[in-house]
């Protein structure tokens, strides 16, 4: 296939994204209304036609922000075709040149607003669908072979696109192991499969994993029992004297930390046969 072939499919499947209309997030809906003062449909529409405003540029980024649904649909061409720098710019004038208006959903039926496409919009919403991310064939062959729902395997592939990391040999075989273990036998597959991402964006992907996720299960045991201290001192003291004292405070969700303990050992089990217990 050409270049022009393959740079006009990319500017058509994100034009029919565009088509189908963007619905706006609680998160962002929150933004505006803090923003804005809640506004309404027109008084938005006005806000976001006045080039003096300096508040409207981050609003636009966040309402053409890909979720991972759209990122799903766009997966499904990057399976059989790599883009390069020169073919993300072809298709950013292709769709600059169709002048696409997109209609943009407010979930408190509010109602809906056309809004007309620029050529920065267009850009920073392609920039973030990370589409020149070369995956390593290894991690591509195995979601392929173990992944045969086309939903999941397109949500694993986007996952894996949108890490900021490239991955060490260590990990990447690592995940390969995981993929092939886990999603066939374990309900906390997508679950582990989150936290490994986050994780792998800050451990040393040079030593051994099991090694690296066993000080990550330290890390957090300790951080349980400075947060349980940290709770008991705030039942006699108030902040500013603890701070006063010089007594470090630290405050963490103790039950989503003891949820995380429970991964680590769940995905060393299933893959080392064993873990440690510590305390």
């Amino acid at each position: 296939m050409g270049n022009k072939q393959k740079q006009h499919d990319l500017g058509e499947k994100i034009a029919d994204l565009f088509q189908e209309g963007i619905t706006i997030s609680d998160d962002v809906m929150h933004y505006i209304d803090s923003t804005f003062s809640n506004p309404s449909l027109t008084e938005f529409s006005r806000i976001l036609s006045d080039p003096s405003n300096c508040d409207t540029e981050p609003v636009f980024e966040l309402i053409f922000y890909p979720d991972l649904q759209m990122q799903e649909k766009i997966e499904s061409i990057l399976i059989t075709k790599t883009y390069t720098k020169t073919d993300i710019e072809s298709a950013v004038s292709y769709l600059a040149q169709k002048q696409i208006p997109v209609p943009v959903v407010f979930p408190d039926q509010r109602g809906t607003l056309s809004i007309l496409l620029t050529d920065s919009i267009i850009r920073q919403f392609i920039i973030r669908l990370n589409l020149t991310k070369q995956m390593d064939a290894r991690l591509v062959e195995t979601v392929s072979r173990c992944i045969a729902d086309e939903s999941e395997n397109l949500k694993i592939r986007v996952m894996l696109r949108n890490c900021r990391t490239n991955f060490s040999n260590p990990i990447i075989i690592f995940l390969c192991t995981y993929i092939k273990k886990i999603y066939p036998a374990s309900a906390y597959f997508w679950t582990g499969f989150i936290f490994l991402l986050n994780f792998f964006d800050y451990t040393d992907s040079a030593t051994d994993m099991y090694s690296s996720l066993m000080r990550e299960k330290k890390t957090i045991l300790h951080s349980i029992e400075q947060a349980k201290k940290t709770e008991q001192a705030l039942k006699a003291n108030n902040v500013e004297s603890l701070m006063l004292k010089g007594i470090s405070l630290l405050a963490i969700n103790i039950a989503d930390a003891r949820k995380k303990i429970v991964l680590i050992d769940h995905i060393c089990i299933s893959i080392f046969g064993k873990t440690e217990l510590y305390g």
